[in-house]
C-alpha cells in the first residue's frame, strides 16, 4: 500500500487495467490483498461516463487512499475524509481539491454502495455521510490554513496572529457555501508547488499537470 498522503504509483494504476477477478459464485470471495484493486477497477470502469477524465484521475487516487485507511471491517467516511485532507494538503496543489468537489457525489455514492458489496470474508461497512456543501467548507478550511502556512513559512509569528489570518482567509475564500476559485488563484500563485521526491515520475507529471489546469 502507499504511504498515506503520497499518492498510489502510477504503475498501479496501470495495473488494473490488466487486472483480473476470477468469476464468483455467490458464496465465493476474493482475497483481502485484492481488495483496493477490486473497488479501484470497479470504479474505473462505472466512472468513465459520469466525470471527466482529468476529475476522474484524482478521484480515483483519492479513492485509493480512502481504502488504505480503511481499519477492520469499517470505513467512517467523516472520520477519514477530514483526516486524508489534513494529510494531502502540503503535498497536492489547490486545483486537487477542486477536483474532488466536483467528482464527490459520484465518489461518495459508490463508496457507500460498492464498498459493502465486495465479496470478501467478512463485509466491510460504510458508515457517515458528508454532503457536497460540508465537504466544500472543509476544503475551504483546509486551504485557508495552507495559505496561513505559506504566508508565514519563513516568519515566524504567535499562534495568535495565525489563528486570525486563517479566519479572514476563510471568509475570503468560503463565501455564500462557494469556494472563491479566483481568490484563491490569486493566493496561492506566489507559492508553485513542491513534490515529494519519492513520487514516480508519472504521478510526478499528474500533479505538474494538475497545479496547470
Amino acid at each position: 500500500m502507499p504511504k498515506q498522503g503520497q499518492f498510489a504509483k502510477s504503475s498501479r494504476l496501470k495495473q488494473l487495467n490488466q487486472f483480473k477477478v476470477k468469476k464468483h459464485s455467490h458464496r465465493s470471495v476474493i482475497d483481502g490483498d485484492q481488495f483496493v484493486d477490486y473497488v479501484v477497477l470497479r470504479f474505473n470502469l462505472t466512472s468513465k461516463k459520469r466525470l471527466a477524465k482529468k476529475i476522474q484521475e484524482s478521484n480515483q487516487r483519492f479513492l485509493i487512499e480512502i481504502l488504505d485507511t480503511c481499519q477492520g471491517q469499517r470505513l467512517d467516511l467523516e472520520s477519514i475524509i477530514p483526516s486524508l485532507f489534513k494529510q494531502l494538503n502540503s503535498r497536492v496543489p489547490w486545483q486537487f481539491y477542486r477536483q474532488i468537489i466536483n467528482g464527490w457525489r459520484t465518489l461518495q455514492h459508490f463508496i457507500q454502495r460498492e464498498v459493502p458489496s465486495v465479496p470478501l470474508k467478512q463485509q466491510i461497512l460504510v458508515s457517515g455521510t458528508i454532503s457536497e456543501e460540508e465537504l466544500t467548507k472543509m476544503v475551504a478550511e483546509e486551504l485557508a490554513v495552507k495559505a496561513t502556512a505559506m504566508m508565514f513559512l519563513n516568519r515566524p509569528v504567535s499562534n495568535q496572529i495565525q489563528k486570525l489570518t486563517q479566519q479572514r482567509l476563510f471568509q475570503t475564500i468560503y463565501q455564500g457555501d462557494q469556494v472563491n476559485w479566483q481568490q484563491i488563484e490569486i493566493l496561492f500563485k506566489p507559492f508553485p508547488l513542491v513534490i515529494a521526491p519519492g513520487l514516480d515520475q508519472e504521478t510526478k507529471d499528474w500533479l505538474i499537470a494538475l497545479a496547470k489546469s
